[in-house]
């Protein structure tokens, strides 16, 4: 499931073909993006690739171990998220 904010993406539950290019689109057009994967337990590989492609700000980790560690270790190398524990606040904008 794909929600889209101002400058923040919710990724949830599972992320499917059919989102990504909805999320890409977003992606092109929204600068200092940042993505919440705090639920998302399901990324098809082309929303990862995205993810790879844009380099947002990962601004919730997965709480998903198999997503977590398989996403996680490809990121990090990059400095691209900046998520801790205390990061899982509610990142939906207001506008």
């Amino acid at each position: 499931m794909l929600e889209l904010h101002e400058r923040t993406a919710v990724l949830s539950a599972a992320v499917t073909v059919e989102e990504v290019e909805e999320f890409v689109s977003w992606l092109r057009r929204t600068p200092r993006a940042r993505v919440n994967l705090r639920n998302c337990n399901h990324l098809h590989t082309a929303a990862f690739q995205a993810i790879l492609a844009f380099r947002p700000k990962i601004s919730a980790t997965p709480v998903d171990t198999f997503l977590a560690t398989q996403l996680l270790p490809v990121l990090s190398p990059h400095k691209s998220f900046a998520a801790t524990e205390e990061t899982h606040d509610d990142d939906r904008d207001a506008g």
